[in-house]
């Protein structure tokens, strides 16, 4: 009966986990393109990803989490990892499936747009 227990609630703990943060990235979306917060999280990664279609950033970006997570096994081990990245980098992948997903393209161009002037726009104030 302990093990079943154990099973059941460690099974429920990863669920509130995923749905956290699907509700996380819920909020940020919410919150839009000229939140300052958004802007610091993924501004270097959306001047990266300019000039690309959403398939093509789709692809890049998956490429970019599966290195992350390489690099951060890989110092996990000498004790010296970092999480931001691999976490940010996760929260872009799931944004761009779903933009992918609603067929939005037209507003991956524009949110990418205001993503790459945002810090034009505070340099010239």
């Amino acid at each position: 009966m302990a093990t079943a227990l154990a099973e059941i609630e460690s099974a429920f703990d990863e669920a509130a986990a995923i749905n956290a943060f699907k509700m996380r990235i819920e909020q940020m979306l919410r919150h839009g393109v000229g939140h300052p917060a958004i802007r610091a999280r993924f501004a270097a990664r959306a001047a990266l990803l300019s000039g690309r279609s959403l398939d093509a950033s789709t692809f890049a970006v998956d490429a970019w989490w599966r290195d992350e997570r390489k690099a951060f096994q890989i110092a996990s081990i000498f004790g010296r990892s970092t999480r931001l990245s691999l976490e940010v980098l996760r929260e872009l992948r799931l944004i761009l499936r779903l933009l992918r997903f609603k067929r939005m393209e037209a507003q991956y161009a524009l949110i990418l747009a205001a993503l790459s002037e945002a810090p034009a726009a505070i340099a010239a104030e």
